[in-house]
């Protein structure tokens, strides 16, 4: 895997998003997933992992289980050997091919198994995308042998005798197969690059999978659209001539934007010029992430009105940039300070509205600001001061910012010629600036600061540990699967347990990786409640003979809360209600909208028992951790949970009881950020 080569302008865009510390693993994944050989290592990175061996059928989960700074240590590696290989024009022109055959099969591959109802679309992905992986193991192994190749032999292996010489086919489907097979990736995604060749006619009672591959292929290799090609797309799904050149064009479409994003040449031949600059800019990158490295190096351990000297030379350093200015939030977020010299108080004290200076518009508009001299007179009296401060043609006003929080302003003076150059490596002022911030931040540490970093240490490594027994569930539930065929009654059940375990996966991350690791996009809420009261029906519903009845309102409005908080909170009063109920007892779930408290708009959630009520000292502590009696008092510690989660979402909790039955209503607000105070 070592030798396999990347694209140098992918791996570009790769570090780029690797300087983000707090980059999230889907979209590291989903920029990693715009490469061959780097997807490769990244998954054969993750198997090497210490315990047994895993399958990672998503990029994700294997993004995931090495974490960021062991995704770095890969990217780097392929990085610096792109740097020093030294490739020729004709190679160049070839990997520029093999890119976007493999990005318009895995494109046309995703949108096949969208079309024609395959439940698992990034598998068709990942099957597309590794389906030419096989001529860069040949390209880097017996690069003599693609010698025809490289000098423009047509690629269908029937025209290029250099490839063919084994009973089972195309060495380079061969090879693929291997390498593969060595990651222990799904039998299907294997067979799926195995047969991705084969005329449709022998395929045509296949995998899905299979189908999705073989057509996606030849869909990325025919331009325009060949007579056979059309006919697998009938044989294969019933495709139409109009429905198959669409997809065609649009995959194109996509790639060919892709490309022009990233620069890659789109002349076959490559260019040695181009081939300098990419490994130019590839160098440049490796560079910088050697100077992130050692910028915390360059602080004394003082305060922040201390650290403008030291600020003014890690810019120079890096940068060549001679004279800056660092703005620092408050801990109540609502001013912005900056110290120069030796002072004890700062300079510079903005508070944090728009229109009061271009410092604070640049942080609330999370954009980056420049402005020229000719400009300074009409600006606002301290943007005047930074602009005399900074004695400086141009000002460069970079916001540092980490997910939703707002962290600082680095101001750049800029000298004639120097602001396209920062404007091309903007990427790295903001991820130069965090680091500026951090080191600031740790200088200031309280004295137990060590500590704490090794509790968090040992809760990393304890989750790592975690991972690898649920990994084994999930394979374990893969087989299961397969050995009951996927139209037996038990799928549903089991793609259901397959969710929780991921759920219970990504609770674990948030401990490792805090709060924001929760995130997810949108969710219905009536899917998420469906979801989390079939299992509980299913399981303890059934064994202690409970009625769920579940009522929702049709037509809610998309919820943009974490469907993961929402899922711990149901689950914890689920739970709670059964241990507090009788056997034979009944839990009614319901969700209602609109809900209108002064003012304010929510979407209910209502988990109601019939059970004998909470005792009056229970209602008094109910959401503070305490001792639980099951089956006579709701847990104390779930409780706790739900509480925190409903904060979070600065959502409302109401319980009320009686001797007839316990009843909580989850208030959701219309708009997330909105304080539950507020009403």
């Amino acid at each position: 895997m070592d030798a396999l080569p990347s694209l140098p302008r992918v791996l570009v865009r790769i570090l780029d998003v690797l300087q983000d510390e707090g980059a999230d693993p889907g979209t590291l994944s989903n920029v990693i997933l715009q490469d061959v050989g780097l997807t490769g290592r990244v998954i054969a990175a993750a198997r090497s992992e210490p315990g047994k061996p895993r399958r990672f059928e998503s990029v994700e989960h294997a993004v995931r289980a090495l974490g960021q700074p062991t995704v770095k240590a890969v990217v780097i590696t392929a990085a610096m050997q792109q740097v020093f290989e030294q490739f020729s024009p004709r190679r160049q022109g070839f990997l520029n091919r093999l890119w976007r055959t493999a990005l318009t099969t895995a494109s046309l591959g995703k949108a096949l198994a969208i079309l024609t109802g395959y439940p698992r679309p990034h598998e068709a992905y990942l099957a597309g995308l590794f389906a030419d992986v096989g001529r860069l193991v040949r390209l880097t192994a017996v690069e003599s042998e693609y010698d025809r190749l490289l000098a423009g032999v047509p690629e269908e292996p029937d025209t290029c005798p250099t490839d063919t010489a084994t009973p089972a086919g195309p060495r380079h489907v061969a090879a693929a197969v291997a390498l593969m097979e060595g990651w222990e990736l799904d039998p299907f995604l294997v067979d799926a690059v195995r047969y991705h060749l084969e005329p449709a006619r022998r395929i045509r009672d296949a995998h899905h999978l299979v189908k999705l591959t073989n057509l996606a292929y030849a869909m990325a290799t025919s331009d325009p659209v060949s007579d056979r090609t059309l006919e697998t797309a009938d044989l294969l799904f019933g495709l139409n001539e109009g429905l198959t050149r669409e997809l065609h064009r649009q995959a194109r479409d996509e790639i060919a934007h892709l490309a022009a994003v990233l620069h890659i040449d789109k002349c076959e031949g490559g260019g040695g010029a181009d081939i300098d600059d990419d490994r130019r800019m590839l160098g440049e990158r490796l560079q910088d992430l050697e100077q992130l490295e050692h910028v915390k190096e360059e602080f004394a351990p003082v305060g922040p009105q201390r650290q403008h000297s030291t600020v003014q030379r890690v810019v120079f350093l890096t940068l060549g940039v001679e004279t800056s200015l660092l703005f620092l939030i408050d801990e109540d977020a609502a001013y912005l300070r900056a110290w120069t010299g030796e002072a004890e108080e700062p300079a510079f004290v903005l508070r944090l509205e728009r229109g009061r200076s271009l410092v604070t518009d640049a942080l609330l508009n999370r954009h980056p600001i420049s402005v020229t001299a000719a400009e300074r007179p009409g600006l606002s009296v301290i943007d005047q001061q930074i602009f005399g401060l900074c004695s400086a043609e141009t000002l460069w006003i970079q916001p540092l910012t980490s997910h939703e929080k707002n962290l600082g302003v680095l101001v750049l003076g800029l000298a004639p010629g120097q602001l396209s150059r920062i404007e091309k490596r903007a990427a790295f002022v903001q991820a130069l600036g965090m680091q500026i911030v951090r080191a600031v931040a740790e200088q200031d540490a309280p004295a137990g600061f060590a500590e704490t970093k090794d509790t968090e240490q040992h809760v990393r490594e304890m989750v790592h540990e975690a991972g690898n027994p649920l990994g084994i569930i999930q394979n374990y539930l893969a087989m299961l699967g397969l050995k009951l065929g996927e139209h037996h009654d038990a799928q549903h059940e089991i793609g259901i347990i397959r969710e929780e375990i991921e759920r219970v996966g990504r609770i674990l991350m948030r401990m490792r990786e805090g709060p924001e690791a929760s995130r997810r996009g949108p969710e219905s809420l009536n899917e998420v409640v469906g979801r989390v009261t079939d299992v509980f029906a299913a399981s303890i519903g059934v064994t202690r003979n409970l009625a769920i009845e579940v009522e929702l309102s049709p037509d809610l409005p998309p919820t943009n809360h974490p469907s993961d908080h929402i899922r711990q909170i149901l689950t914890n009063l689920l739970k709670n209600a059964s241990e507090a109920i009788k056997n034979g007892g009944r839990i009614r779930v319901a969700t209602r909208d609109p809900v209108n408290v002064n003012g304010h708009r929510y979407t209910e959630l209502t988990v109601e028992d019939n059970g004998p009520g909470l005792p009056p000292e229970v209602m008094e502590k109910l959401f503070s951790p305490v001792e639980s009696t099951k089956g006579l008092e709701h847990q104390g510690l779930g409780l706790n949970i739900v509480k925190r989660l409903v904060d979070d979402m600065d959502a409302i909790i109401l319980c009320s009881s009686s001797p007839s039955g316990t009843r909580f209503q989850l208030l959701l607000p219309h708009s997330p950020g909105m304080r539950a105070t507020d009403s």
